[in-house]
Protein backbone atom coordinates (compact mmCIF):
# COMPACT_ATOMS: atom_id res chain seq x y z
CA UNK A 1 0.00 0.00 0.00
CA UNK A 2 1.54 3.56 -0.82
CA UNK A 3 2.21 5.62 1.76
CA UNK A 4 -0.42 8.62 1.42
CA UNK A 5 1.16 10.93 3.70
CA UNK A 6 4.87 10.59 2.23
CA UNK A 7 3.22 11.83 -1.27
CA UNK A 8 1.42 14.75 0.21
CA UNK A 9 4.79 15.75 1.61
CA UNK A 10 6.38 15.33 -1.81
CA UNK A 11 3.48 17.23 -3.90
CA UNK A 12 3.61 19.87 -0.62
CA UNK A 13 7.35 20.63 -0.94
CA UNK A 14 8.25 20.10 -4.81
CA UNK A 15 5.17 21.58 -6.41
CA UNK A 16 3.99 25.33 -6.19
CA UNK A 17 0.62 25.87 -4.58
CA UNK A 18 -1.13 27.08 -8.13
CA UNK A 19 0.55 27.55 -11.28
CA UNK A 20 -0.88 29.18 -14.94
CA UNK A 21 0.50 27.46 -18.07
CA UNK A 22 -0.52 28.98 -21.81
CA UNK A 23 -1.66 26.35 -24.02
CA UNK A 24 -1.61 27.21 -27.47
CA UNK A 25 -3.13 30.66 -25.61
CA UNK A 26 -5.77 29.07 -23.54
CA UNK A 27 -5.09 28.98 -19.59
CA UNK A 28 -4.45 25.97 -17.96
CA UNK A 29 -4.50 26.48 -14.52
CA UNK A 30 -2.90 24.02 -11.67
CA UNK A 31 -3.87 24.35 -7.85
CA UNK A 32 -2.24 21.53 -5.39
CA UNK A 33 -3.53 23.44 -2.44
CA UNK A 34 -5.44 20.12 -1.54
CA UNK A 35 -1.98 18.56 -0.28
CA UNK A 36 -2.12 21.51 1.63
CA UNK A 37 -3.71 18.87 4.58
CA UNK A 38 -4.59 14.94 4.45
CA UNK A 39 -5.10 13.73 0.77
CA UNK A 40 -9.24 12.53 0.77
CA UNK A 41 -10.63 10.54 -1.00
CA UNK A 42 -14.19 10.98 -3.23
CA UNK A 43 -17.13 10.92 -1.56
CA UNK A 44 -20.25 11.66 -2.94
CA UNK A 45 -21.27 15.52 -1.89
CA UNK A 46 -17.27 15.94 -0.68
CA UNK A 47 -15.21 16.78 -3.22
CA UNK A 48 -17.58 15.36 -5.88
CA UNK A 49 -21.28 15.44 -5.93
CA UNK A 50 -23.20 12.61 -7.51
CA UNK A 51 -22.69 9.05 -8.20
CA UNK A 52 -19.05 7.68 -7.08
CA UNK A 53 -17.81 5.03 -9.52
CA UNK A 54 -16.20 2.47 -7.39
CA UNK A 55 -12.73 2.13 -8.51
CA UNK A 56 -12.59 6.08 -8.51
CA UNK A 57 -12.50 5.60 -4.52
CA UNK A 58 -9.33 3.82 -4.70
CA UNK A 59 -7.56 7.90 -5.53
CA UNK A 60 -6.63 10.40 -2.71
CA UNK A 61 -6.78 13.77 -4.45
CA UNK A 62 -4.00 15.90 -4.40
CA UNK A 63 -4.65 18.54 -6.84
CA UNK A 64 -6.66 19.41 -9.82
CA UNK A 65 -6.46 21.64 -13.08
CA UNK A 66 -9.45 23.87 -14.59
CA UNK A 67 -9.01 24.36 -18.75
CA UNK A 68 -9.74 27.72 -20.37
CA UNK A 69 -10.90 29.17 -17.31
CA UNK A 70 -14.32 26.86 -16.69
CA UNK A 71 -14.67 26.77 -20.31
CA UNK A 72 -13.05 23.40 -20.68
CA UNK A 73 -11.98 20.56 -18.87
CA UNK A 74 -11.66 20.24 -15.32
CA UNK A 75 -9.35 17.60 -13.78
CA UNK A 76 -9.03 16.32 -10.40
CA UNK A 77 -5.69 14.71 -9.86
CA UNK A 78 -5.42 11.42 -7.92
CA UNK A 79 -2.73 9.06 -6.62
CA UNK A 80 -4.02 5.31 -6.39
CA UNK A 81 -3.52 3.73 -2.44
CA UNK A 82 -2.86 0.53 -3.75
CA UNK A 83 -0.17 0.75 -6.83
CA UNK A 84 0.89 4.43 -6.15
CA UNK A 85 0.23 5.79 -9.98
CA UNK A 86 -1.14 9.06 -10.66
CA UNK A 87 -4.61 9.33 -12.65
CA UNK A 88 -6.56 12.25 -13.41
CA UNK A 89 -10.85 12.23 -12.89
CA UNK A 90 -12.59 14.49 -15.19
CA UNK A 91 -16.30 13.39 -14.73
CA UNK A 92 -17.56 15.34 -17.70
CA UNK A 93 -15.59 12.82 -20.47
CA UNK A 94 -17.97 10.47 -21.92
CA UNK A 95 -15.84 7.68 -21.64
CA UNK A 96 -12.29 6.94 -19.65
CA UNK A 97 -13.13 9.36 -16.91
CA UNK A 98 -10.65 7.99 -14.82
CA UNK A 99 -7.44 8.06 -16.77
CA UNK A 100 -3.49 7.24 -16.27
CA UNK A 101 -0.95 10.38 -15.81
CA UNK A 102 2.00 8.72 -14.53
CA UNK A 103 2.99 5.42 -13.30
CA UNK A 104 3.91 6.94 -9.68
CA UNK A 105 4.63 10.46 -8.25
CA UNK A 106 7.77 11.05 -8.56
CA UNK A 107 7.67 10.69 -11.99
CA UNK A 108 4.55 13.21 -11.97
CA UNK A 109 6.24 15.57 -10.26
CA UNK A 110 9.55 15.47 -12.54
CA UNK A 111 6.66 15.34 -15.69
CA UNK A 112 4.91 18.37 -14.22
CA UNK A 113 8.02 20.47 -13.42
CA UNK A 114 9.26 19.48 -17.35
CA UNK A 115 6.30 20.92 -18.53
CA UNK A 116 6.47 24.04 -16.65
CA UNK A 117 9.36 24.79 -18.27
CA UNK A 118 8.57 24.23 -21.35
CA UNK A 119 5.51 26.00 -20.83
CA UNK A 120 6.30 29.18 -19.09
CA UNK A 121 5.54 32.78 -20.76
CA UNK A 122 8.01 33.46 -23.54
CA UNK A 123 9.48 30.02 -23.50
CA UNK A 124 10.38 29.02 -27.49
CA UNK A 125 8.41 26.01 -28.07
CA UNK A 126 10.13 22.47 -27.57
CA UNK A 127 9.57 20.14 -30.33
CA UNK A 128 11.33 17.36 -28.00
CA UNK A 129 8.87 17.38 -25.10
CA UNK A 130 7.33 14.28 -25.67
CA UNK A 131 10.75 12.79 -25.87
CA UNK A 132 11.68 13.89 -22.44
CA UNK A 133 8.06 13.11 -20.79
CA UNK A 134 8.69 9.47 -22.12
CA UNK A 135 12.62 9.31 -20.84
CA UNK A 136 10.58 10.62 -17.53
CA UNK A 137 8.85 7.82 -17.08
CA UNK A 138 8.79 5.39 -20.44
CA UNK A 139 6.51 2.56 -18.63
CA UNK A 140 3.95 4.52 -18.80
CA UNK A 141 4.06 6.92 -21.24
CA UNK A 142 2.40 5.50 -23.99
CA UNK A 143 -0.59 5.28 -22.19
CA UNK A 144 -0.81 8.47 -20.70
CA UNK A 145 -2.33 11.57 -20.89
CA UNK A 146 0.54 13.53 -20.91
CA UNK A 147 1.15 11.26 -24.64
CA UNK A 148 -2.14 13.59 -25.96
CA UNK A 149 -1.21 16.49 -24.01
CA UNK A 150 2.55 17.10 -25.60
CA UNK A 151 1.16 16.33 -29.23
CA UNK A 152 -1.83 19.18 -28.41
CA UNK A 153 1.00 21.83 -27.04
CA UNK A 154 3.10 21.03 -30.23
CA UNK A 155 0.29 22.39 -32.84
Amino acid sequence: MTNIESIRLQIMARLPVRVRWLVNGTPLDFDFSRSQAALRCITAGGIIGGTIEEEWRSLRMFGEDDYAEGGGAKTYLGVHIETGKVFGLDLERQSSQMFLLNSDVERFIQTFLALDQALRPGIPAQPQIAERLNEIDPGAFEHSEWRIFSAHIMR
